[in-house]
């Protein structure tokens, strides 16, 4: 199964590859890349180095869809070949990867709220934290999460990581199962405060199967609403500059959606100072490096992305970088352990507007950073030399 694309579209302008920021090929360099990618999977640069952040969909003229026609090819390679060893750690619904190192790590009282979230009682609405706010989900110790109930484990996790390496087969048996999961709990609206799962669960997964009849809510409209309107109200503007580490889903919803963090943090007292590459053109976080094929998660890949992301955001010269992705934020957590050059505090807009209001965030970034950079050393680094491939296990579509 494959995701469409239109190559009898395709003029070979070259757009595509050249304004990517991350490769910006010379013109004729991203023609001739593009020549390959139609014709087979030759196109070696931009299938090494594409980190799937999907730019190059908005400024093709012409409605190709280049990224999805590079997940082809990387979903065709990942069939033939199947998967280095190395990738089994990252790969979301693995019995043991980066995520189930943290939750067997967690202090007691995160442990207790993780495990709470699995309750499948039928209900109407649901908060979803979504795969990287169980990770932390001290992020939840707030006030301004007060009578949302939260639901959400590992188990339904929205296949994000599948979708950017184009393990297409594996995201159809994700849309299944999240369907019957939520067919059985018979929900009538999720708000979710990850732009990767609400870009999931609103554009992606429905192109794969799923069925969903409840409404699906950003969280982040929500909460600048509740501060434009007064009702929670800015007892400390904070005086501090920040930049912004978008999230890449959040190209697919367009500037509206991006302006909202902007005027959040203008209502709290932050003056936003763009990066160089901000907006649709910001950087991945660091972990795109590791998604197309021949990377395969290669530690090396995803930590040169992330020190090329917090140079461009130190560049900024800001008091803090900001973001709304709690994976963006762990990224540059762990990072900062690879690159202790950068220096800059990374921040969830949640913990900037809980300073806003008078409330304490818990900021337990540093130690959720170094336990998921020890889980890398430990579990990922041992497999770089071997020479065994995989390939996925089928998924339960049944739940």
């Amino acid at each position: 199964m494959t995701i469409d694309f239109y190559p009898d579209k395709c003029t070979l302008c070259g757009e595509c590859f050249h304004q990517c920021p991350v490769m910006e090929l010379p013109k004729d360099v991203a023609v001739s890349e593009m020549k390959k990618l139609l014709a087979g999977r030759e196109a070696k640069t931009v299938l090494r180095r594409c980190e799937s952040c999907m730019y190059c969909n908005q400024v093709c003229p012409e409605g190709v869809n280049p990224a999805y026609l590079i997940m082809n090819r990387w979903y065709e390679m990942y069939s033939d070949e199947g998967l280095p060893l190395r990738a089994e750690y990252y790969l979301p619904l693995s019995q043991k990867n980066f995520r189930t190192y943290v939750l067997d790590r967690l202090p007691e009282d995160e442990k207790t709220l993780v495990e709470s979230w699995k309750d499948e009682t039928p209900t109407d609405e649901i908060f979803y934290p979504g795969c990287n706010w169980i990770t932390v989900p001290y992020l939840t110790r707030t006030k301004l999460l007060e009578g949302m109930d939260i639901r959400g484990s590992l188990d339904v996790c929205c296949g994000e990581m599948y979708f950017r390496m184009g393990h297409f087969d594996e995201l159809r048996q994700v849309a299944a199962r999240l369907t019957a999961h939520y067919e059985k709990l018979g929900i009538k609206r999720m708000i979710i405060p990850c732009t990767a799962g609400y870009n999931l669960f609103t554009n992606i997964l429905p192109k794969f199967g799923a069925r969903f009849s409840f409404e699906v809510t950003h969280f982040l409209p929500m909460l600048y609403e509740r501060v434009a309107s007064g009702e929670l109200k800015i007892q400390k503007p904070l005086n501090l500059t920040a930049t912004i580490q978008e999230s890449c889903h959040a190209k697919f919803l367009g500037d509206e959606f991006m302006d909202i963090p902007r005027k959040l943090l203008e209502k709290i007292g932050v003056k936003v100072v763009e990066m160089e590459k901000s907006k649709d053109r910001t950087l991945c976080c660091g972990i795109g490096g590791g998604f197309s094929h021949p990377s395969a998660y290669h530690p090396f890949d995803v930590l040169k992305s992330t020190i090329t992301a917090v140079l461009t955001a130190r560049r900024a010269k800001t008091d803090v970088v900001a973001t709304y992705c709690a994976g963006c934020m762990q990224t540059y957590g762990t990072g900062r352990l690879g690159f202790p050059l950068f220096q800059t505090p990374t921040y969830h807009i949640l913990e900037l507007v809980q300073m806003a209001t008078g409330e304490k965030p818990l900021r337990r970034n540093k130690q959720r950073a170094r336990t998921m950079f020890l889980g890398i050393m430990r579990n990922q680094m041992p497999t770089l030399l071997s020479r065994r491939r995989f390939r996925s296990d089928t998924i339960d579509t049944t739940f």
